[in-house]
């Protein structure tokens, strides 16, 4: 479902290959043709994406104009990456999985020839790639700001202007570490089977047969492990810190204890999302590390349940977060239809 990679890993590893096998290799991974599967399969795959793409726009987009029409809650620090989350999965929902309700019914062709084909072969899936990123750093900075307010509340708090330099530093981090991907992206057209693909061969580009364990390795070490090990090590502290001032006596400092308690309250708001996100992605970055082909039983499935991730934010926010739930109902009594 990804822009198709050419997976000849398994063969490269072992000296004795030949080059037909390389090839047959490769072309497993692009026999996942989702096109050629049973109409009925086809159309509930992309009713299915049609729902959580109207789920995530919408909820994402509430979430966005929420925080922009409440001044108080546009101040806040933490917002500002709660903004940048939203900003990521819109990206995903608008851009990428558009494309993949196109594959389930359509198959893997790539639609769009000449220049305008393969500037949006490099385009749309290198959107998906830096969202991912994205929204990985942007929970690193979200538990980052959570632990400096709760475990060192007497600290300088992190400013609104720091969190927008903050958010716009991730991006542009992303935008760096996906150029290899970029540049690897490209549309070919495929004479066996007569259909213009857009693909990923990294190995190629870069004239390395190792380049693409190299970087996905590279990928999933820096960006993906090292960052959740950040995450859990902060969630550690901070949930022992919580549990110390539970059990103090905090006497007259009421509001000192509100504070702390809301608090409290966000970071469970956060730790859910974390939650969230580990669960519905964690067999997308587990794939990016298995060098041996996905099988096409498991292709569709494993970046189904990824993107479903991009719905259940908003709905989070309105589980943990009265002023979420308040700014939700405002929105709705101020839609066109809320005479229904």
């Amino acid at each position: 479902m990804d822009a198709v990679q050419i997976n000849s890993s398994f063969c490269a590893s072992k000296h004795n290959c030949s080059e037909n096998e390389i090839s047959k290799s490769s072309t497993l991974q692009e026999d996942c043709n989702f096109g050629q599967d049973h109409v009925a399969h086809r159309i509930a795959k992309a009713i299915a994406y049609c729902v959580i793409v109207t789920v995530s726009t919408l909820g994402n987009s509430a979430i966005i104009t929420v925080i922009w029409r409440d001044r108080n809650m546009r101040k806040l620090p933490f917002n500002v990456f709660v903004v940048n989350l939203a900003t990521a999965d819109l990206v995903i929902s608008l851009v990428y999985m558009s494309r993949t309700i196109v594959t389930c019914l359509q198959g893997q062709e790539w639609l769009v020839d000449g220049i305008l084909g393969l500037v949006l072969c490099k385009t749309v899936p290198s959107l998906h790639a830096i969202s991912i990123l994205v929204s990985v750093l942007t929970l690193l900075a979200m538990t980052a700001d959570r632990f400096l307010v709760i475990v060192f509340p007497l600290r300088k708090k992190l400013s609104q202007r720091s969190s927008k330099k903050i958010a716009a530093f991730i991006w542009l981090l992303s935008l760096a570490v996906r150029i290899p991907y970029i540049y690897s992206l490209k549309t070919e057209l495929r004479e066996s089977i007569g259909e213009l693909r857009c693909v990923v061969d990294v190995k190629k580009a870069f004239g390395n047969s190792q380049a693409r364990e190299i970087y996905y390795t590279f990928l999933s070490v820096v960006f993906y492990g090292l960052p959740f090990v950040a995450i859990t090590s902060l969630y550690s502290v901070i949930i022992k810190t919580l549990r110390q001032e539970k059990q103090q006596d905090h006497g007259s400092r009421l509001s000192q204890e509100a504070l702390h308690r809301a608090s409290r309250k966000l970071f469970c708001m956060l730790l859910a999302i974390t939650a969230a996100f580990i669960i519905c992605w964690l067999t997308y970055f587990i794939a990016h590390v298995v060098h041996d082909p996905i099988p096409c039983s498991l292709r569709f499935w494993r970046l189904f349940l990824a993107h479903v991730n991009c719905s259940l934010n908003p709905l989070l926010y309105a589980v943990f977060n009265d002023k979420f739930r308040q700014g939700y109902k405002r929105l709705l009594q101020s839609t066109p239809c809320a005479c229904c």
